[in-house]
């Protein structure tokens, strides 16, 4: 393996899945359009590097989470990173450990890995539906045992007219894996968490209350944690801020856990008054603000 690959698989390990046994598996680029899938041991040594034709990358199912592994830790997916002109996504499903290809698929259109069930027979895709907006997307189910996309979307039939819509930033699954709670933002929407039942192929849309539809940075601070059945919606420090009954799908504020707009409507408006007072104090001597004149 060359300096460039190693340097590459040591910049992937931030984002490497690991499987129950602590491998770590890179997917690392080559200079002839192929794809080295690096296996790296517990001690940090790399090893059993396998080589597929054309780009893949380990898929990545919101802005801090990798996915791909299979629950058992046995499959890994690989998806393709570039699409041909038909526009059509590759996938790959390597056998671990022997990293041996045990199947292989495409699709047309533009689909990312989701989630997959605990048996590992049922994929879950979502699908990208507008080439104007890339946050545009549908949840599709795909059939691993009968190899075939199965008609129709994974919606939340309670409220048909909610707009699969926004950027994953985090996410937590129920410890039996059937589960898979993710947040998402949606500007110029709300944002919301979808919560997909990997076993009966359902899913439900909850909204998260937010005063923004533009400005939704904040919830990068954001994460998941499922106790019970209790989703708690807090902030990356720790605090408290909502909580979602998993069985009614009900949204209550945690104990002194509402977003801190007092505060940092201060904090806005302590620095407003510090830039004004240094700019104030910049002022040559005998020289007046506009306001002043």
């Amino acid at each position: 393996m060359t300096i460039r690959a190693l340097l590459l698989v040591v910049a992937a390990l931030i984002a490497a899945p690991a499987a129950p046994d602590g491998l770590r598996y890179v997917a690392v680029p080559t200079n002839t359009n192929d794809t080295i899938l690096v296996t790296v041991q517990k001690d940090g040594s790399v090893w059993n590097w396998p080589s597929f034709v054309g780009s893949y990358g380990i898929p990545m199912v919101t802005n801090r989470d990798v996915g791909g592994l299979s629950r058992d830790g046995k499959t890994l997916f690989l998806q393709s990173t570039t699409y041909s002109n038909t526009t059509s996504t590759s996938f790959i499903m390597v056998h671990l450990p022997s990293m041996v290809p045990e199947d292989s698929f495409f699709l047309r259109g533009t689909f990312a890995f989701d989630a997959l069930s605990p048996n590992g027979k049922r994929l879950y895709l979502t699908e990208h539906i507008s080439t104007d907006n890339a946050s545009r997307y549908v949840v599709r189910a795909y059939d691993l045992v009968h190899d075939r996309l199965l008609p129709g979307r994974i919606a939340d039939r309670t409220q048909k007219g909610w707009v699969m819509q926004g950027d994953a930033l985090t996410r937590t699954t129920s410890s039996d894996g059937r589960w898979v709670y993710t947040l998402y933002d949606n500007y110029g929407g709300y944002p919301f968490i979808h919560a997909l039942d990997t076993v009966r192929g359902v899913a439900h849309c909850i909204g998260v209350p937010w005063k923004s539809t533009t400005n939704q940075s904040g919830l990068m601070n954001v994460r998941l944690t499922l106790h019970g059945s209790r989703l708690a919606v807090h902030w990356r420090s720790g605090r408290a801020w909502l909580n979602v009954d998993t069985r009614t799908w009900r949204v209550t504020p945690a104990v002194g856990g509402r977003f801190p707009w007092l505060w940092l409507g201060i904090a806005v408006g302590l620095a407003v008054a510090l830039v004004l007072l240094v700019r104030r104090i910049a002022l040559p001597k005998g020289t007046l603000s506009a306001r002043e004149a």
